[in-house]
């Protein structure tokens, strides 16, 4: 079976665009990606257009104006090019991701690419089943056609108000001519989906996000502390920044920032922050603050480990990788309602969900869970069960399998598909 991923970058959510799955070379006959920013040297990654062609000049610049007028995913030439390539040719599923991010991929080309071959595309974000936002917030225009104005648009142009209501019915119409099969990889999403009137025609499947359960396990407490500096009679708080101000709107960090100021530890008690974490030096004294810069794999782990509890207070989230990380640590999760996460961590069994905005229910299940030794490591042992059983990588693959080998019978049954 050979599967071709497309998505913008490769190295970038690698667990998750299709680059890991390279990995898994006994279950596949061949993986390969086509990208626009390709990061990585592997030989089965594929720029597309190719480097230093006039094709990508002249797509950089288009996207670039049509993007000041708001056109969303319009002008790539991706989907025009594909058809040429051998790796397309040999590919038996392509498996669409974030199309959207620098969308060398207009949407426009679904019609024809899900003729030629079964298309499985994972919906990562509500952008699919939108006029152009990633996440709507307050806003349920998306049900009704995201008529004038849009009072979140995604970026700045000079129709931002405006392109969203026709962007919404140019999906409409690319939709209705094409054969997808759509995957996601939390309830919350799948919901939805279910409800969108762009996107409920087309069969959905929830396949969560999986993660390499031989990194991200328990590891001890102590020697974790130890090598990340951090005293063996302190309650650790751990979290992720990437700026107060930049994701406030998708992280509620002003909502967690409250809250740790609400919070009056007990015990001596430190802050272990992933990311940025600047702004939350002035928590200090009261707080040790201790932040390790952005890392991952062996070293996230670590961190996550060393942690009593890790918050992720996101008030727009489709999964929330990190907190099932923490999990398969041992360490428990506390989130807030209303987005993929409650679900995730099956709360209340791997962590708390409180709700959104809340700050004052934040401070509080944070108190509970770090004055209660005895609920904290009930909720510990279940995090790291739910992580065991849920959200390993080898069943994310085997979920992947079975679907291909579903989509590829049906694609083959219908014979040629007819563009409408």
């Amino acid at each position: 079976m050979n599967i071709l991923h497309i998505n913008n970058t490769d190295l970038i959510g690698g667990r998750f665009n299709g680059f890991s799955m390279q990995q898994s070379t006994d279950k596949f006959n061949n993986v390969e990606m086509a990208v626009w920013k390709k990061i990585s040297n592997s030989s089965f990654v594929h720029r597309i257009p190719p480097d230093n062609s006039l094709l990508r000049f002249l797509e950089l610049n288009t996207m670039r104006i049509f993007g000041r007028i708001g056109f969303d995913s319009l002008t790539g030439t991706g989907g025009l090019v594909l058809p040429t390539c051998d790796y397309f040719k040999r590919a038996d599923v392509l498996h669409l991701h974030l199309i959207h991010n620098f969308a060398n991929l207009s949407i426009l080309s679904l019609p024809k690419l899900s003729r030629l071959k079964p298309v499985v595309w994972t919906i990562h974000d509500p952008w699919a089943m939108t006029g152009g936002c990633e996440h709507s917030f307050d806003c349920d225009r998306w049900l009704t056609g995201c008529e004038p104005r849009c009072p979140y648009p995604r970026h700045w142009s000079i129709f931002q108000h405006y392109m969203p209501y026709l962007n919404w019915r140019i999906k409409k119409k690319v939709y209705e001519r094409s054969d997808l099969t759509l995957v996601v990889a939390s309830k919350w999403m799948r919901d939805r989906v279910e409800r969108s009137p762009l996107l409920r025609h087309l069969p959905c499947y929830q396949i969560p996000f999986g993660i390499d359960l031989n990194v991200f396990k328990p590891k001890s407490k102590t020697d974790c502390r130890k090598k990340l500096g951090i005293a063996l009679d302190h309650k650790v708080i751990a979290f992720r920044d990437v700026g107060l101000k930049s994701v406030d709107r998708l992280k509620g960090t002003s909502w967690l920032m409250e809250a740790l100021k609400i919070y009056e530890p007990q015990v001596p008690t430190t802050l272990l922050i992933f990311e940025d974490g600047k702004g939350f030096k002035i928590l200090s004294p009261k707080y040790t603050v201790l932040t390790t810069g952005w890392i991952n794999g062996d070293d996230l782990a670590v961190a996550l480990s060393a942690a009593d509890i890790f918050l992720m207070p996101s008030i727009q989230e489709a999964f929330g990788l990190m907190a099932v990380e923490s999990m398969a640590c041992s360490t428990p999760v506390i989130v807030f309602d209303g987005t993929a996460l409650p679900d995730v961590i099956k709360s209340p069994l791997g962590g708390i969900s409180v709700p959104a905005k809340d700050s004052v229910a934040l401070a509080e299940a944070i108190k509970r869970l770090l004055d209660d030794d005895e609920l904290r490591q009930k909720l510990s042992k279940q995090a790291q069960q739910i992580a065991e059983h849920e959200y390993s990588f080898p069943l994310y693959i085997q979920r992947h399998i079975n679907l291909y080998e579903e989509v590829i019978e049906r694609h083959n049954s219908r014979g040629r598909v007819r563009i409408k």
